[in-house]
């Protein structure tokens, strides 16, 4: 199970506090720039990957912080996956 947020820039601080809960902190965790995976530019997406109880914290968090879910859920969900696979391929490359 698995959420994604889209996090503005004046409000990016809230990132650390909000995945630093501990049950968010055990979870998968993903922190990307929206130019960086082709969606929004000067948005952060936010992805929690993990258990139901989980991601249903991460919501009532982000929420009391005014910051909601990305509308282009799969989309920014498959960009947030290629990004790692090309990092994890290209890290084989060099200790390959």
């Amino acid at each position: 199970m698995y959420t994604i947020f889209e996090v503005e820039k004046d409000k990016a601080a809230k990132i650390a506090d909000i995945l630093s809960d501990d049950l968010i902190s055990r979870q998968t965790t993903v922190v990307r720039d929206g130019e960086t995976l082709g969606l929004k530019e000067g948005i952060t997406y936010v992805m929690i990957e993990g258990s139901e109880d989980a991601v249903i914290r991460g919501k009532e968090l982000f929420s009391e912080s005014d910051i909601e879910e990305t509308e282009e859920l799969e989309k920014a969900y498959t960009s947030i996956k290629e990004v790692e696979e090309n990092s994890a391929s290209g890290i084989g490359t060099i200790f390959g």
